[in-house]
């Protein structure tokens, strides 16, 4: 067996030397739990009964029985799956046995929504005018939908709804939380606009504020203790939860430790996306459990980002249907091939062609030519970077100007007109390599005189920054309300280069030498851009070859949800270019992870 992490590698090669009578397939069986915890399992089926029998003994695993599987934990991680269990169950009894809301009618509800739909212009679903009567009448609720079907929506008008029953919590006992900074932020902004939309906002509705998860129990990052806990529990009526695909399994029990019972609690989040980087698949799990139970689930299936007719959703969409069947080859609809010349014909799903001969592709495709970085990043700067330079470079983003709100939604178009994203992180195929492709390519572009760019630029250390490049901070800073996430523009301001973020729906600019730690955004990882949306995708794939892939386990980091979070990034385009292999090996991994939960 192949052990792709060293330390992996090392760990098991010193359990062999301390258990000589240790044979090759149990070392491989160690090996291969070690790596599937790592990448999110909780368990590893085994089969083999003198495995099963020698591993019993050892104090760092447990040996699960679930029907005829036989399933192998770390006895850490066996330890946080009862304690989501007991957790979960208790929650679940306790939920199940308070009373609902009888005092509030269905026609009340009714009758408020449909008053904030007239006042805010929008129009909402069946499904989500339902799923606010659910949250009302009862103390919890999962709300899972996909990319655009108006989770956030939703919990705008049940904010407004729940306000004008006169039930709704002081603001400082409401808590917006989520995984990561940016996506806190995200949840905040998008709360706020939407409760811009209505005649008559809840009472310090500009006071709502989204926090970390770990914020919010208070963890201390040197020892991972949380000041809210069984003994403390959290002191708020009410706690709405974005992002919960993102939460892994240690940080629930964290959570659900922390909270009072009594506490209305809604989590938001889309089961179909990325899991945790952590081990579990909390939400996943959650909703199985709630399916079973026949409650406290409402799903939202409607989308309203994009067309229901446009290809690229249509392949989501069948890509979406696939996560619930079985794991044989699929098959799904191909992008349209075209040439750099065709990009502008207005296909919404497309596969340009590059320059570089590879390997005849398997079923029906033409050969496909992959692009070599060298031809790739020139391509890049024409078609898009260099349009994102000179249109930031044409507006005024003179301190005054900032407060106008036509800048503001100016630099939101620009932000979100388009996003590369790939794979990975490191290497020459990964965006640290790439960017510094790119950022040489533009240095060389801007400063040649005899360029007729004519887009300010400065050589700060070690770093070039010029009008229009995107950044994206990579820590947060809480003073200055920057997290790990946020993207914004170097603009000039007084013939000063200095960097614009969006906070809190209002334009603030920074000094660049006086920003958290932060690159280049001509690139993300899909991983970084979950949550986000844009008018277009471009996803660049690397050769198969640059991927540490595990055909037998499914563990790479190259599979359909990856892919699918991926595609559902974009409102209206999706163009995909680099080595086609890399994209159908893609499609055809997946499995969901072994967890083990079960909820009685």
């Amino acid at each position: 067996m192949k052990v792709i992490d060293e330390k992996i590698q090392s760990f098991v090669n010193s359990l062999y030397n301390l258990f000589p009578d240790w044979d090759s397939s149990l070392k491989d069986t160690i090996a291969s739990l070690l790596i599937q915890s790592k990448s999110g399992d909780l368990y590893l089926p085994i089969t083999d009964d003198n495995t099963i029998d020698k591993l019993k003994t050892y104090f760092p695993f447990v040996i699960e029985k679930a029907g005829k599987e036989s399933r192998l934990y770390l006895k850490k991680s066996h330890s946080e799956k009862i304690k989501f269990e007991t957790l979960l169950n208790a929650f679940l009894t306790h939920k199940t046995n308070q009373k609902k809301n009888t005092q509030i009618s269905s026609d009340q509800i009714t009758k408020i929504v449909s008053d904030l739909e007239t006042e805010s212009k929008i129009t909402l679903a069946k499904e989500q005018r339902e799923t606010i009567r659910d949250v009302i009448t009862s103390n919890f609720r999962v709300i899972a939908g996909g990319p655009g079907t108006g989770k956030t929506t939703v919990v705008s008008f049940l904010l407004m709804a729940i306000d004008r029953l006169q039930l709704l919590p002081s603001v400082e006992r409401i808590a917006l939380v989520a995984p990561t900074g940016r996506a806190a932020q995200r949840l905040t902004e998008s709360i706020q606009r939407n409760l811009e939309r209505f005649a008559e906002n809840p009472s310090e509705s500009s006071s709502f504020r989204g926090q970390t998860i770990h914020n919010l129990l208070k963890i201390n990052p040197t020892t991972n203790q949380a000041k809210f806990g069984e003994k403390r529990t959290l002191p708020y009526d009410l706690i709405i939860m974005d992002e919960t695909s993102m939460v892994d399994l240690k940080l629930m029990n964290l959570f659900f430790s922390a909270i009072h019972f009594d506490t209305h609690i809604i989590l938001l989040g889309d089961p179909n996306q990325l899991p945790s980087v952590g081990q579990g698949e909390v939400l996943t799990d959650l909703i199985t459990t709630l399916k079973n139970k026949k409650e406290f689930l409402s799903e939202l299936k409607s989308n309203h980002r994009f067309s229901n007719d446009s290809e690229f959703s249509v392949f989501a969409e069948v890509v979406k249907q696939s996560f619930d069947e079985s794991n044989e080859t699929k098959s799904f609809p191909k992008p349209n091939l075209i040439t750099k010349t065709e990009l502008h014909l207005g296909k919404d799903f497309v596969w340009i062609q590059g320059d570089k001969k590879t390997k005849q592709t398997k079923g029906n495709h033409p050969e496909i030519l992959d692009w070599n970085l060298e031809s790739m990043v020139p391509f890049l700067w024409e078609e898009w970077y260099l349009h994102t330079a000179n249109k930031t470079a044409n507006l005024n983003w003179e301190p005054n100007a900032l407060k106008d709100p036509k800048n503001k939604l100016m630099f939101e178009s620009i932000i979100n007109e388009y996003r590369c994203l790939t794979i990975l992180r490191n290497g020459y195929f990964g965006i640290e390599s790439i960017q510094n492709q790119i950022l040489s390519y533009a240095k060389k572009q801007i400063t040649n005189p005899k360029n007729e760019t004519n887009l300010k630029y400065r050589q700060l250390s070690k770093s070039f920054y010029f009008e229009g490049m995107p950044i994206i901070i990579q820590s947060n800073d809480q003073m200055r309300k920057l997290f790990n996430g946020d993207i914004g523009l170097v603009v000039s301001i007084h013939s000063e280069l200095r960097a614009v973020f969006s906070i809190e729906d209002r334009l603030y600019s920074f000094a660049l030498d006086t920003l958290p730690d932060h690159e280049p955004a001509f690139f993300l990882t899909i991983h970084k851009s979950q949550g986000s949306e844009y008018k277009s995708i471009l996803l660049y794939l690397p050769p198969l070859t640059a991927l540490d892939v595990d055909p037998e386990n499914n563990l790479s980091i190259l599979n359909r949800r990856i892919l699918y979070t991926a595609i559902t990034r974009a409102k209206e385009r999706v163009i995909l270019l680099g080595d086609f292999q890399t994209w159908e090996f893609g499609l055809q991994s997946f499995r969901k992870r072994y967890t083990g939960i079960q909820i009685s």
